[in-house]
C-alpha cells in the first residue's frame, strides 16, 4: 500500500514506494541523520514551529547545514495530503548526504538528504502493557537521531513478551518510554523525569505540561526513582503519535493503574482541550 502514502527525496514528491536512496547514503551506512515526527489533527499539523525548532537544534549538533524554510515548505506540502484524515503525522528526516563512498570522516562538501513521507495514524487511548528495561542507549538522546538500536532492541524484546511498549530504566532512576516520555501520579502529585542529556525533549510532553499549567496543574520535573512504582496511581506515555496513553500494567513489575485516578483523568481532559483551543487559534 505504499503507493498510496505520500513521499519526498530531495525535493521531488513521489508515492513512497518509488522513492529510491543510495546505500551510500549516510543514513543508511552511519545513522548519521535526524528526524522529526509531526503529529496532524484533521489534516492540520500540532506545533510545527516547536517542531522545526527542534529539528534545528538537532542539525547543530551534528553540524549539518541547511535551509529550514525549504524542510517546512515539503513537510507543509505532505502535511496536504492529510487533509481528510483525522489523525495522522509527516515523517521528515534529514541525512548529512550521501558519500563517494562509505567514510567516517566526512573529506568534501555533501549536499544535505531530505526525506520524509506522510502517514495516517490511529490514536489509542486505551491502556496498554509495558515491560521495564535497562536503558542501554547513547548518552544523548537530547539529538533526535536515527540512531536508535537501543530503542528498538529493548522494544522489541518488550512486544516479544506481549508488551506494548518499554519503561527504560537507568541509574534506578525511570528515564522514559522506547518511543515516548513518561509522567505518573505520585502522592496525588504529576511527576516526569527532568530533561537531561539521555532524555528527549519531547513537543508533546511540553504541549502536554503546557496544558495543564493552564488549569492550575503542576507538574514535577525530577528524577524519579524506581522505587515510585511501588505507590504510582497511574503511569502514562505521551508522544506525537500516542497523544497520552495509559499503561494498565508492567510485566515485570506489581503496578497496576487506577482507574480511579482523578488526577490523571483531569489532565488527559485538559490535554485535549487544549489541543482544541490551539487550532481555534491557527
Amino acid at each position: 500500500m505504499t503507493n498510496l502514502i505520500q513521499g519526498v527525496y530531495q525535493g521531488s514528491f513521489m508515492p513512497l514506494s518509488e522513492i529510491k536512496v543510495s546505500p551510500l547514503s549516510r543514513a543508511y551506512t552511519f545513522s548519521d541523520s535526524i528526524y522529526e515526527v509531526i503529529p496532524y489533527y484533521n489534516g492540520k499539523p500540532l506545533c510545527l514551529d516547536e517542531h522545526i525548532n527542534r529539528f534545528k537544534l538537532s542539525a547543530g549538533f551534528l553540524k549539518i547545514e541547511l535551509d529550514f524554510s525549504v524542510v517546512k515548505r515539503e513537510i507543509e506540502q505532505l502535511g496536504q495530503s492529510l487533509e481528510n484524515l483525522k489523525n495522522a503525522y509527516v515523517y521528515y528526516q534529514i541525512s548529512r548526504g550521501v558519500d563517494t563512498v562509505r567514510s567516517h570522516i566526512v573529506k568534501e562538501k555533501l549536499v544535505p538528504e531530505r526525506f520524509g513521507y506522510a502517514h495516517e495514524v490511529r490514536l489509542s487511548s486505551d491502556p496498554i502493557l509495558a515491560k521495564l528495561n535497562q536503558d542501554n542507549r547513547w548518552t544523548h538522546c537530547n539529538i533526535k537521531t536515527t540512531s536508535l538500536l537501543g530503542n528498538v532492541l529493548n522494544m522489541n524484546d518488550a512486544y516479544a513478551d506481549g508488551c506494548n511498549e518499554t519503561i527504560l530504566i537507568k541509574d534506578n532512576k525511570i528515564v522514559e518510554g522506547g518511543a515516548c516520555n513518561i509522567f505518573m501520579t505520585y502522592e496525588n502529585e504529576i511527576y516526569t523525569p527532568g530533561l537531561e542529556e539521555n532524555i528527549l525533549p519531547g513537543i508533546t510532553r511540553d504541549f502536554f505540561i503546557s496544558s495543564l499549567e493552564k488549569k492550575d496543574i503542576i507538574v514535577k520535573e525530577a528524577d524519579c526513582p524506581v522505587s515510585f512504582l511501588d505507590s504510582v496511581s497511574t503511569i502514562w506515555f505521551t508522544s506525537s503519535t500516542r497523544g497520552v496513553q495509559p499503561i494498565k500494567s508492567i510485566l515485570n513489575h506489581n503496578y497496576e493503574m487506577d482507574p480511579d485516578d482523578v488526577l490523571f483523568r483531569n489532565a488527559k481532559e485538559a490535554f485535549t482541550n487544549s489541543i482544541k483551543d490551539y487550532f481555534q487559534d491557527h
